[in-house]
């Protein structure tokens, strides 16, 4: 080896006791006295790639990334693709180092490519870095002219004394102020900077970094007003953004900008893949590295993920971190809180009296910004709340992580057209120097001004885009194909799937008949042969809502008047549509009947339970089939890290993967109602939501889901769980049912206990308790569900409950003697006082008598509340003015937090939030609707068929066939004696497994595939004038190699 090289060995060896000792941020300050020692440590080895290559990458490498104890034992390392993107990234980050200048751009990998660690790796990189200061704005030398008049004329005491005002909180302020209020008669304070020099040393440990901060935004103003003459330095965007980020706090940070439903896929891929401790302020610490907006310090948060509410940090704890981690909803939040707080212009992000009002995120100067799915930025228009407000944040770097960076149907029409105008958003948000800035804004800009200047700035940059690129483009001229191609070579870096052997999907499709009632088959011909139809033939067909038809008794007569007139409004258009279809024949009026009546609540609800049915039978059959092959392998660490690293072979392969399903749908209602199938056929444990809701309950499901574990304390009271979601557990939330029984005892019961609500049929019973429950209230609900029906619970209620003590589920209950020592005497004396009224009582043994069959007790409910509300702690009610509560026993308070293992194997997800997920340990996805859209359909797909599956994911559309009865459907063929036949009707789609696209059948797929342009065989030429083609010429170069002798080779080929 060279020297050089010996030298870059060494670094290699020592490298990580070099860390243990300096932060990295330390470390890049060092200075090198070598230049042959300087050159050699520009690259460093990278001898960790997943195709046993060693590779040239920058210094100082990826420290800390795929080398935590569980990714060691598994050899984890980064592909040669990501090593590629990355290289890419480093240049276009570096390309140019001048302030202002364009670094950063769109890593547009495809979905499943491993995006996220690729950024980590090119965060950790760069660690401890700073970002470049702006230039000073102001003539050195007129500031010191100036400064030496100001020095001796009592004068200018004002304007001195308004630079420390922040500092004025200070036990030493007014000494201060003394000794630098002018004039100096003595040599104090020769220049400018020494005055500065003397306040932060002898402020530095009296007063919060805060007000220093401060202190020095107050000189760098105060220096701009000594130098007057530079004002056309301020008239030119340059200009005005220099001045403006000056005023910020530079920091190494990196702002990471995620979808919500992405918050738990950030924290559980660092926290999996990212050794914290390697970035700690000292040894072993791994505190202060990572920021999770809603959870806090990485290091001590808890999963599955507990996400609260919670306001940021004060911008001087956030400087301190490595990465800050923040999900859209936090940057809409912050807009309308910056809106409400300023009379003016929202976007002047400069805040109050010296920036004090504006969000910690508006007063940094970030290193790096990095928007994940940020096609949202090009998908919304500038002047979008998220997006108007991630568009000012100030950075050196800025990056987009999207695999579809264009949206949208690639076959569609106006794909090229909407994608363009797409990509020039983009450019907007990294600032390009061409279409994302211009040089002809008015003093108000992006950085310092109101909004009315932005937006003529905006429609300069995208009038440009227009006549440079996109209407030469569309017209298909060279000229906008090769301006479009340089600009994205510039700033997109794009791997496409068939650069990287994964495991192939298994697309299948699952088919669910419907059956047509025969009395709704019987209405439809009755009114084709007669040719007429009446009102009550739309309540015999269920067309619309059943409850347009039946009004509520409970309602006002105005809220009855308007419901008759939206029924009799909703009836006139059915008649208008339906008439209108008779006179285009019989076959068009049977059609749009049946049409309706499949439109119907009712019918649509028997087509959730069918495929509810149908994927509930289709689980089970995979978890048998599983057992039968040795059961599931709990720990994945005995089986390979990625099949696209093992060559994954169908022959040899055993897939003891654990069962994992997740239901998708693009309905909310349709898959509320599977999921409320699912309820009632698997435990609740089961199952995991990804539904709209709040981010906290949606980073907890997730975690449950990847996990197949939760987290709570056990009521040490009545032993039931309470899931802990980052809020401090104090009472028991569960349920508890006060009852009565025919002797007169009253006691406290659980939920589970309750084995049915007692019917009309069985009020005449001679030991039968309270009235009894009507049919109708569980709504189609049998009684025995009685006791998940918390909704329908009424006081009196006649129920019969399991009142074995012990019980086989659940713990022995107290003895009286220990509550007793638990102040139960107390609790007696509040229910005597309140006459039973109260919310006092306790959960002591249950009555028992051997003559009696306890399996089976009838009983009344008399109230019901949380357990802790029953047991409610000694304390002085100011409101009620006495004293309440009576509990002096253990709470949740005292019990330890508990990790309990669950066996989730279900995910509803919601078609909206699922961009972005890591569901790479996911085996089975069920659409519960055909995804034509190849670009969608991709993008689901990829959820789970992406890096780090460990075997293929099974993607079923369920698909939903209505069936009529015979004598309908005869009727039916004769009045179109052209129909196709039913079975044709059903022919099975085909899915390309290259570009998603949809076929009839198999055959029409299998001849694309030879043709798809998607296909690396393939020879097919895309048209050239389509943004595909576009991106499929865009390559990274592939990473440096390096040869036997340790000698750099440029032109190595990727494998």
């Amino acid at each position: 080896m060279s020297n050089s090289n010996d030298l870059l060995d060494l670094f290699l060896r020592i490298n990580e006791a070099t860390l243990d000792f300096l932060t990295l941020h330390d470390f890049y300050q060092l200075r090198s006295i070598s230049k042959r020692t300087f050159s050699a440590l520009k690259t460093v080895e990278y001898t960790r790639c997943r195709d046993g290559c060693d590779y040239a990458v920058p210094f100082p490498a990826y420290p800390g990334i795929l080398c935590t104890e569980s990714d060691r034992k598994l050899g984890a390392g980064l592909f040669t693709h990501q090593l590629a993107s990355l290289a890419a990234m480093h240049k276009a980050e570096n390309n140019s180092v001048t302030f202002g200048s364009l670094r950063g751009g769109i890593l547009g990998d495809a979905p499943g490519l491993g995006k996220t660690i690729t950024m980590l790796s090119l965060i950790v990189n760069t660690a401890g870095l700073r970002p470049v200061e702006p230039k000073e704005f102001y003539d050195k030398q007129t500031i010191d002219e100036h400064w030496k008049l100001m020095r001796v004329n009592p004068v200018f005491r004002t304007e001195i004394l308004k630079s420390i005002k922040p500092l004025r909180e200070s036990s030493s302020y007014d000494e201060l102020a003394r000794f630098v209020s002018p004039p100096y008669t003595d040599d104090r304070f020769p220049t400018l900077p020494s005055f500065e020099r003397h306040v932060n040393r002898n402020m530095a440990n009296k007063v919060p970094r805060a007000q220093l901060e401060l202190f020095r935004r107050n000189v760098i103003n105060f220096k701009a007003g000594l130098d007057k003459r530079n004002r056309r330095f301020f008239c030119n965007e340059k200009g005005r953004r220099i001045v403006f980020e000056r005023n910020l706090v530079p920091c190494s940070t990196t702002l990471i900008i995620v979808p919500d439903a992405l918050l738990e896929h950030w924290a559980e891929q660092i926290r999996r893949h990212v050794k914290l401790d390697v970035f700690g302020d000292f040894p072993g610490s791994d505190a202060g590295v990572v920021y999770i907006d809603g959870v806090g310090d990485l290091s001590s948060a808890r999963f599955p993920l507990n996400h609260r509410s919670m306001e940021l940090p004060s911008l001087f704890e956030l400087v301190n971190y490595l990465m800050v981690v923040v999900p859209f909803s936090r940057i809409k939040q912050q807009y309308y809180l910056r809106k409400r707080r300023r009379k003016e212009d929202v976007d002047d992000v400069t805040g109050g009296e010296n920036g004090t009002e504006s969000s910690p995120l508006l007063q940094m100067r970030w290193f790096r910004i990095v928007v994940d799915e940020g096609h949202e930025l090009g998908e919304n228009e500038a002047g979008n709340d998220i997006t108007a407000f991630i568009n000012v944040l100030a950075a050196e770097r800025r990056w987009v992580m999207s695999g579809t960076p264009t949206t949208g149907d690639e076959d569609s029409k106006g794909f090229n057209d909407v994608g363009l105008t797409q990509l020039q958003r983009l450019l907007l948000f990294l600032r390009h120097e061409e279409y994302g800035t211009t040089k002809v804004e008015t003093l108000e800009t992006q950085s310092s001004g109101s909004s009315s200047g932005r937006k003529q700035g905006k429609a300069k940059a995208k009038s440009e885009w227009d006549t440079m690129v996109k209407i030469p483009f569309l017209n298909q001229q060279d000229a906008g194909r090769e301006e479009l191609f340089r600009v994205l070579r510039e700033v997109m870096v794009m791997h496409k799937k068939e650069d990287i052997g994964l495991p192939k999907p298994v697309f299948k499709q699952g088919e669910v008949t419907v059956h047509i009632p025969q009395e709704v088959g019987s209405h439809i011909v009755n009114a084709v042969k007669t040719g007429g139809i009446f009102t009550d033939t739309y309540e015999k067909l269920t067309i619309g809502h059943r409850e347009s038809y039946h009004e509520d008794p409970n309602s006002s007569e105005s809220d009855r008047q308007i419901q008759r007139l939206i029924r009799q409004r909703r009836i006139h258009l059915l008649k208008e549509k339906i008439s209108h279809a008779q006179k285009l024949g019989a076959k068009t009026f049977f059609d749009t009947l049946l049409n309706e009546h499949i439109a119907t609540t009712d019918f649509q609800s028997k087509v959730d339970t069918c495929q509810g049915e149908y994927i509930e039978n289709a689980i089970k059959r995979e978890r048998k089939e599983l057992e039968g092959r040795g059961g599931a392998i709990a720990d994945l660490n005995s089986g390979p890290l990625t099949a696209a690293s093992d060559h994954f072979s169908a022959k040899t392969f055993i897939d003891r993967r654990p069962v994992k399903a997740v239901v998708y749908s693009s309905s909310s209602s349709n898959l509320l109602d599977v999921l409320e199938y699912f309820y009632d056929k698997f435990d609740n444990a089961n199952i995991a939501e990804m539904m709209q809701g709040n981010i906290d309950v949606m980073a907890y499901e997730l975690g449950r889901f990847r996990l197949g574990q939760k987290e709570g304390k056990f009521c040490p009271i009545c032993n039931g769980w309470n899931e802990y979601s980052g809020k401090e557990l104090s009472g028991c939330k569960n349920t508890l049912l006060e009852v009565s029984d025919a002797a007169g005892n009253v006691f406290l019961i659980e939920s589970e206990r309750i084995l049915r609500a007692i019917g009309k049929e069985d009020r005449d019973r001679a030991d039968c308790v309270g009235n009894p429950v009507e049919m109708n209230r569980l709504g189609e609900a049998p009684l025995n569900k009685y006791g998940i029906s918390k909704k329908a619970w009424k006081v009196g209620d006649a129920l019969c409950i399991d009142a074995r003590d012990p019980h086989p589920l659940f713990r022995a209950r107290l003895s009286e003697e220990q509550w007793a020592a638990y102040g139960s005497a107390r609790c007696k004396e509040l229910v005597a006082i309140d006459g039973g009224e109260g919310v006092d009582n306790y959960f002591g043994p249950l009555p028992c008598e051997e003559e009696t069959n306890y399996g089976q007790l009838m009983v009344s409910l008399r109230k019901w509340q949380p357990c802790g509300k029953f047991h409610g702690k000694p304390r002085w009610n100011h409101l009620r003015k006495k004293q309440v509560g009576w509990y002096t026993g253990p709470t949740l308070v005292h019990e330890e937090i508990e990790t309990v293992k669950e066996d989730v194997f279900i995910l509803a997800l919601d078609a909206s939030l699922a961009h972005g997920l890591d569901l790479s340990f996911v085996t089975h996805l069920y659409l519960l609707e055909p995804i034509d859209d190849a670009a969608l359909l991709e993008q689901v797909t990829s959820r789970a068929h992406r890096l780090g599956a460990t075997g293929p994911v099974t993607i079923e559309t369920v698909n939903v066939w209505h069936e009529l009865d015979p004598s309908t459907k005869k009727f039916r063929k004769q009045i179109a004696s052209n129909l196709n036949d039913e079975d044709q009707k059903r022919t099975s789609t085909a899915i390309c497994e290259h570009c998603y696209r949809s076929f009839d059948n198999i055959t029409l797929a299998e001849e694309h595939e030879i043709r798809c342009d998607r296909n690396p065989d393939s020879s097919a030429e895309v048209p050239l004038f389509h943004l595909s083609s576009v991106y499929r010429d865009l390559r990274p170069p592939p990473p440096m190699g390096i040869g036997a002798c340790g000698d750099v080779e440029s032109d190595t080929k990727c494998p």
